[in-house]
């Protein structure tokens, strides 16, 4: 329900409670965003108390809406929200289980810096069909507005094995018995790799690389106006530091200490590959975001090529003629624009569901390889990242069906990724045996481990 404001606040389009810059709109006597719109009907017509842990100061931020619910919600209220405009619920019967209380009771859930995580949806499928060129049933309707960092939640009905500990201990905090965060905890690290990735990638192939250490924006680096000609010399370069980046993303993640060195090898490819084959589609994404007459695909270092014709980014270079070029990548560019770029841009993901999509990959890629040890942590990593994604949802899609979807086309997407690696591997594979391109030393260990 929407109420004009009356209370003397200028009009504005930046949301009083979270402050983002282009969220506010009226809602119940005050202007927010839909997301801490939902938050506050949802707390409201549920009859939830919150009780913060610190000292009831939390900075509440768009980029961090659910570092405290009890503050926020309190922010809420300071910025004009009033509780009789929130129509009260008709029936029980659409209330998620865990908010169902007595008349006489009302539910305490506590909040602390360390987000407390609802539970969720586990999934230890195997990866699924390959075939598919892009998932279906996608709407980019049903999607949030790109480059928004939100971080609130929905549930997702589940009758797994999370889903039920969580009902028999409601307030429990849900972390993991190994890497000891709760799924926002692990989303959240995965989202400030994604923007730190971009950053460095600033410093290193752009002339505005300055802004990367004084704004630290965390945004896609690169300009789509008047991009370089891909090359494989540029790609010998972008390599390496795409190695690099693999290398400092290891060096940090939750459980990598805890590996034996062959294991470290093992994880640290997958994050090589990740950081290549699924930065390069969110690149080209983030920079056409409505896809060309004529379409490109932009590298992690900026430069671009042609899909459809040799055009641009297909030149002859000192150690390959174009020819060649074109036998061994084009038709890989090919399907990897449809089959890759073309569902993340129609899904319209987010940067918190990409960080999530590539987290996961990064876990499954190497699970057939896994010793025992590692699957147990890469288990770990799967739920706790499910878990983090029902929380950011919530605020997202009141349907749980909605979450289910969305979830659904994320797992679904990953079979893709797989078939990508999969071929790419193959494409190094030949070029290394015949000689067609150079590639750096620490490429040609992964290729032969």
């Amino acid at each position: 329900m929407k109420v004009e404001r009356t209370d003397g606040y200028p009009p504005t389009a930046k949301c009083l409670v979270c402050e983002h810059p282009d969220g506010g709109s009226a809602h119940f006597g005050s202007t927010s965003c839909l997301a801490c719109a939902a938050f506050f009907r949802r707390t409201v017509s549920l009859n939830i108390q919150f009780q913060c842990k610190k000292e009831n100061n939390c900075v509440i931020f768009h980029e961090l809406r659910m570092i405290c619910r009890s503050c926020r919600f309190e922010k809420c209220v300071k910025a004009g929200m009033r509780r009789e405009c929130v129509q009260k619920r008709r029936s029980n019967k659409k209330v998620p289980k865990k908010h169902m209380m007595r008349e006489d009771q009302i539910k305490t859930e506590i909040d602390d810096c360390k987000f407390d995580c609802a539970a969720d949806q586990t999934d230890d499928n195997s990866p699924l069909s390959i075939e598919k060129k892009s998932p279906p049933g996608l709407n980019p309707n049903d999607s949030p507005m790109m480059n928004e960092y939100k971080f609130d939640s929905s549930e997702l009905p589940s009758t797994s094995a999370a889903a039920l500990r969580h009902e028999q201990t409601p307030n429990c905090q849900d972390e993991s018995r190994v890497i000891n965060m709760s799924g926002v905890d692990l989303l959240r690290f995965y989202v400030d790799q994604l923007k730190a990735s971009m950053d460095r990638r600033r410093m290193i192939f752009t002339e505005s690389g300055l802004l990367a250490v004084i704004e630290d924006r965390g945004d896609m680096p690169f300009d789509p106006s008047e991009p370089p000609p891909h090359s494989l010399k540029r790609q010998y370069e972008s390599q390496r530091f795409d190695n690099l980046l693999a290398q400092d993303f290891c060096k940090t993640c939750p459980g990598f200490d805890l590996f034996e060195q062959m294991e470290k090898a093992i994880f640290y490819r997958a994050c090589s590959l990740s950081y290549c084959l699924l930065d390069i589609a969110w690149i080209t994404v983030e920079a056409f975001k409505h896809e060309l007459e004529n379409p490109q695909v932009m590298f992690t270092d900026g430069s671009t090529c042609t899909v459809n014709d040799m055009s641009y980014g297909w030149d002859d270079e000192e150690d390959i003629c174009a020819n060649e070029k074109k036998k061994l990548f084009f038709t890989f560019i090919q399907r990897f624009n449809d089959a890759l770029c073309r569902p993340i841009r129609t899904m319209r993901l987010t940067h918190v569901e990409f960080a999530a999509l590539k987290a996961l990959c990064i876990w499954k890629l190497g699970y057939c390889e896994y010793t025992p040890s590692m699957k147990v942590i890469a288990k770990e990593h799967e739920e706790a990242l499910l878990d983090g994604l029902n929380i950011y949802y919530e605020d997202l899609f009141e349907d749980p069906a909605e979450t289910s979807v969305r979830l659904g086309n994320l797992i679904l997407l990953m079979g893709t990724v797989f078939e990508m690696n999969q071929l790419i591997m193959e494409t190094y594979k030949s070029a290394e045996l015949f000689a067609l391109f150079k590639l750096d030393t620490l490429s040609k260990s992964l290729l032969t481990l």
